[in-house]
């Protein structure tokens, strides 16, 4: 059975470090937003509707044949909870949501350890992203704290998407 498994938070959070290791773990279709937008897309502003749609719907297509799909990104609730609404709601199996809360002082620390991230955006950028907690509109999300290394937020969530 298809897990659909969410990872939002800030640019910087450990999303991707995290949605990587799962990826391998569970054998799972990793959609990372920031290279649909703009790997794949060749957006650098704002959310696009296109961009929102494609998400969606590559998320929604691995679902339909049965792979577990783990999405990361910003995914901002204004223009993401009702596509991420109808993801959970368009299939059979469980759907799992977490969102990193941690300060702007800790993304900035944490991004600081990427350096292959450093060159392509620093402090500036990362201060305008920045919003905070950010829940979305009618799903519930589990916190991921500063508190909680990668291992453990791996563990956590592996656990989460066993089947009962």
């Amino acid at each position: 059975m298809s897990t659909l498994i969410v990872l939002r938070g800030n640019s910087g959070s450990g999303k991707s470090t995290v949605a990587r290791a799962l990826q391998q773990e569970l054998g799972a279709v990793w959609i990372e937003q920031d290279y649909f937008r703009r790997g794949i897309l060749g957006e650098t502003g704002n959310y696009s509707p296109l961009s929102v749609e494609l998400i969606e719907l590559a998320a929604a297509l691995a679902l339909s044949h049965g792979r577990t799909v783990v999405m990361d990104g910003m995914f901002n609730a204004a223009r993401y909870s009702e596509p991420l609404c109808r993801l959970r709601d368009g299939h059979s199996g469980p759907s799992l949501f977490y969102a990193w809360d941690l300060t702007l002082e800790e993304t900035l620390r944490r991004h600081q350890t990427r350096p292959h991230k450093l060159a392509d955006f620093g402090e500036k950028q990362m201060r305008g992203w920045y919003h905070g907690w950010n829940a979305l509109a009618g799903i519930s999300e589990e916190r991921i704290t500063a508190a909680e290394g990668l291992d453990e937020t791996v563990r956590r969530i592996v656990a989460d998407a066993a089947p009962a």
